[in-house]
């Protein structure tokens, strides 16, 4: 294992690489249709995340630790969320799902992602610790500079995959 000193620490745009690549391995092979629309700045992002059509009422969070810090947030609307869980659960459109169910295929999503970013991104740099994923209210604050954010439509409503930096975070 690289230490972090021998290996500049990654940027904005090789994380925003590197989760898009992410999203792209866990949709195409374990969840559902999805179409990129756009990154983040991008006049479709911000409406997107503005809610100018659809609001993201829930969101997934898996933090990182090492060398660097931060979360990776995965929001979407409510239809996006129902539509992950089906297509994670194998489940035709017309399967009833508790909230239960949902949140966790959500935290799956997130989980999943966070760890492709961390094995082909952040190890090489050191020890990195991941938080167990965990539901928290959407529209809340970031926890620091979003280095991206990625939107896609589903076959019914939107995601939006954010890869935030945590300010002031100890380095490990």
């Amino acid at each position: 294992m690289a230490d972090s000193s021998t290996r500049s620490l990654p940027g904005d745009a090789e994380l925003l690489a590197a989760l898009e690549r992410a999203v792209d391995e866990v949709f195409s092979s374990m969840v559902c249709a999805f179409e990129a629309l756009a990154e983040h700045g991008s006049p479709v992002a911000a409406a997107a995340r503005g809610g100018a059509r659809e609001s993201f009422d829930r969101e997934a969070v898996v933090e990182f630790r090492g060398a660097i810090s931060g979360q990776v947030v995965f929001r979407c609307t409510a239809s996006g969320a129902h539509d992950i869980a089906r297509g994670l659960l194998m489940l035709d459109g017309e399967t009833a799902l508790a909230v239960d169910e949902v949140n966790d295929a959500l935290k799956e999503c997130a989980n999943m992602i966070t760890g492709h970013v961390k094995t082909r991104v952040l190890d090489p740099l050191g020890a990195f610790d991941l938080s167990i994923p965990f539901m928290k209210d959407a529209g809340a604050q970031p926890a620091g500079p979003v280095c991206g954010a990625l939107v896609y439509r589903l076959q019914q409503g939107l995601i939006s995959v954010e890869l935030w930096r945590c300010e002031g975070a100890p380095h490990s």
